[in-house]
């Protein structure tokens, strides 16, 4: 009975989080207040600008109510809306099947979810908003450093980061023409391997930058930049740090 409870806590705290990450991962690239119904404007249909209701705010089943329009001008939401609470709920449920319900649980709950912002805002706008990279360093430091009563390893790490990310941007930015849409981009690439490199033990960093190596080389080998016609690569990035983050390699 106790698991199922947990379970239903985190199911209901994914799905309040996801909705709120929609309006984040709209927003941010925008730069409008994201805390609409207090400090901002209300939430609202991008094409006619109609104000969304309150019952059709409420996680995963607004799609029920509206099915999937808007109710005054019958534009489709765009699918990342959904994707974003679905992947949110479903990210809560595995931290929660991983660490319960505890402090841990939180922690990295919080991280999955800025990393679901990540990954809409560079599929969307082909950016990662520094203020989601700034929550995810503060956290992931946080819990590192708890975890191993050690503040010099995570600085070590930094600078081996440091090192790593300008390897990352000279290979596949300055050598590799059109992979990237522009150098913002990929500064932005760039900043999440250094994040990556603070927020995890040495040798996991390691894993994680090799994982990453591997896949944008097998995509070019591929061709998927031009194929899709699309340059965003963020997902390359941040679900390889997300796995590693979730269930590390027993041997690390």
């Amino acid at each position: 009975m106790e698991n199922i409870f947990g379970l239903v806590v985190a199911i209901a705290l994914g799905a309040i989080f996801g909705s709120y990450a929609t309006l984040f991962a709209y927003r941010l690239p925008l730069r409008e207040s994201c805390f609409g119904r207090y400090f901002g404007p209300k939430s609202r249909c991008p094409s006619c600008s109609t104000i969304i209701r309150t019952r059709e705010l409420i996680p995963l089943l607004n799609w029920i109510f509206t099915l999937g329009k808007c109710r005054s001008c019958k534009i489709k939401i765009p699918r990342t809306h959904l994707f974003v609470e679905l992947a949110t709920t479903s990210l809560f449920v595995l931290c929660y099947l991983k660490f319960g319900l505890s402090q841990e649980f939180i922690a990295y709950s919080i991280i999955c979810v800025s990393c679901v912002i990540l990954l809409t805002t560079d599929f969307t706008h082909r950016i990662f908003p520094q203020e989601v990279l700034n929550l995810i360093v503060t956290i992931g430091l946080a819990c590192r450093v708890l975890q191993e009563q050690n503040m010099i390893d995570a600085i070590f790490s930094a600078a081996i980061g440091v090192a790593f990310a300008v390897f990352f941007y000279q290979v596949f930015y300055k050598k590799t023409s059109g992979m990237f849409a522009n150098q913002d981009q990929s500064f932005d690439y760039t900043k999440f391997i250094l994040v990556a490199a603070i927020c995890m033990k040495l040798q996991l960093f390691f894993f994680y930058f090799f994982a990453v190596m591997m896949i944008i080389t097998a995509l070019l080998i591929l061709e998927v930049p031009i194929k899709k016609n699309r340059n965003n690569f963020g997902y390359a990035l941040i679900l390889p740090y997300l796995w590693l983050m979730l269930f590390p390699p027993l041997s690390i």
